[in-house]
């Protein structure tokens, strides 16, 4: 059985198959089912908590959409017994006849939540930004040499 993924910043994760609509919050949260693997739950938090751009992609591994404004809530719940996808396998049944029938594969998941930025987080952003410029500027000034004065209103 092929599954989803979603590629968090530079790691890909597998996701429960129809478990992803974060392309579409239009303002609201929206959840994703990451199949827990081999992966620790901290590195996953981490991970989701340090990035912002989302690729989903679908069981052959085709892109079908990336987002780069998504945040992370920090919302994670463990769920053991978790649908991830459906296979197909062939059965004899109760006659001797080979059927094909369709068994839901369960697997242990975090489910995450995402939202769309507010303008708090953009403000916030901001002022990293300026933070960040305020020091390149200040270590520009100490190397050349070269005072700036600063307009007062």
């Amino acid at each position: 059985m092929k599954n989803e993924s979603i590629k968090i910043g530079n790691i890909t994760y597998d996701i429960a198959n129809g478990s992803c609509s974060l392309n579409d919050l239009s303002g609201y949260t929206s959840k994703v089912a990451i199949i827990i693997g081999s992966n620790e739950v901290t590195d996953i938090h981490k991970n989701l908590s340090e990035n912002t751009t989302v690729t989903k992609y679908d069981a052959n591994g085709v892109e079908e959409w990336k987002q780069d404004n998504l945040v992370y809530t920090g919302q994670m719940s463990l769920q053991s017994s978790f649908p991830i996808g459906i296979e197909s396998v062939r059965e004899t049944d109760e006659n001797g006849n080979i059927v094909t029938r369709n068994k839901e594969i369960v697997g242990e998941v975090v489910i995450v939540e995402y939202r769309t930025p507010r303008l708090e987080d953009k403000v916030n952003a901001q002022q990293k930004q300026i933070t960040s410029l305020n020091a390149q500027i200040a270590y520009l000034q100490m190397i050349s040499g070269i005072e700036t004065e600063v307009g007062h209103e």
